[in-house]
């Protein structure tokens, strides 16, 4: 998991944040010539690694809410019952 989030987090510093997702088509120029044909190979995979970390971190942040939202709910008492 960490290593799929520092790759994710070196592609958005390299080529800009969600480039990779967005699949745009100029992606492949700031690559150096001797590496675009491995690059271009590996595109569906890093867009594949990258939709799974974000997806991995949308979730963490749910479920951190409902973490706190609980933890807030523990304090509550229902008067008259």
């Amino acid at each position: 998991r960490q290593e799929f989030a520092a790759v994710s987090r070196a592609l958005d510093e390299r080529f800009g944040r969600n480039a990779i997702l967005r699949e745009e088509k100029d992606l492949v120029n700031g690559v150096p010539p001797a590496q675009r044909n491995a690059f271009e190979a590996m595109q569906e995979r890093l867009m594949v690694l990258q939709k799974t970390v974000r997806m991995e971190s949308s979730d963490n942040i749910v479920s951190e809410r409902r973490q706190r939202a609980v933890g807030r709910g523990c304090g509550f008492e229902m008067n008259g019952l």
